[in-house]
């Protein structure tokens, strides 16, 4: 898949409507991300150790772990406000996740790894490089597709990236809708905050283009457009973890007892 997002996530999605029990819905996700995570924080083309199968219980497990507790525990609850209410959607139902209870983090570590296996299978079929593991025992997927003069696997690329993309939308909206209980929404941020927020994430997407024109000042085309995108998202979920954890500090600060109380 060319996008991390939102075609990987049809398989989560899937699986936690299958068995609900069975399985974290944020661990399936994260997981689904996690192993394009590796070479989009470093802002390089290709992976190293991320689209293994053995990696997906060293590296997408852990990683899945600490997003997901980085997730519950400060972004998601900052985050939601600022996000549109309602729609098609559906942010709010964001506020409705929380850390694990009767769900031990065993089953996110677990998810994590599944969904992550998930991510490599469709890779396999997908690309033509060291990911796609099913074209060595396929070899008609290097086949041109007629009229389009491209092999079929960048094809299959293309068509499952939209086909999965509209069925994980849709089956997000649907599972959103129908899980009403748990924690309430939280309250929508005024517009003035909203507007703040997004010029900041903008304008740290726009320093993330920037830092990768730095970085690989060589890359042309489709290769330094993916760069720059790695970039460009990685410095804006840099400035939403600062504003979440320095809005946590802050209420941590106005609650604390003033250091010479009762002196």
């Amino acid at each position: 898949m060319p996008c991390i997002a939102p075609s990987h996530q049809a398989p989560a999605f899937l699986l936690k409507w299958w068995r609900p029990s069975s399985f974290s819905g944020l661990g399936l996700v994260l997981g689904t991300m996690a192993p394009d995570l590796e070479f989009i924080l470093r802002v390089q083309n290709d992976w190293a150790v991320s689209h293994t199968i053995a990696a997906q219980v060293y590296f997408t497990a852990p990683l899945t772990v600490l997003l997901y507790r980085l997730s519950v525990e400060l972004v998601l609850p900052w985050i939601v406000p600022f996000l549109p209410a309602g729609g098609p959607l559906r942010f709010d139902a964001l506020a409705r996740i929380a850390r694990p209870r009767r769900v031990p983090w065993t089953t996110v570590a677990a998810s994590g790894t599944i969904g992550g296996l998930t991510h490599i299978f469709l890779d396999g079929f997908t690309h033509g490089g060291r990911s796609g593991w099913a074209v060595a025992f396929l070899p008609f997927l290097r086949s041109p597709v007629p009229g389009l003069g491209v092999p079929l696997h960048d094809a299959l690329q293309a068509a499952l990236s939209v086909g999965l993309g509209i069925w994980a939308v849709e089956a997000w909206r649907r599972m959103a809708s129908a899980n009403r209980g748990g924690r309430p929404a939280a309250n929508p941020r005024p517009v003035e905050a909203r507007a703040c927020l997004a010029a900041a994430v903008l304008a740290a997407a726009a320093a993330g283009v920037a830092f990768a024109r730095q970085l690989h000042p060589t890359l042309t085309g489709l290769a330094a457009l993916e760069v720059e995108a790695y970039a460009a998202a990685d410095f804006a979920a840099l400035v939403i973890v600062a504003g979440a954890a320095w809005d946590r500090f802050r209420a941590a600060a106005s609650t604390a007892p003033a250091l010479f109380d009762g002196a």
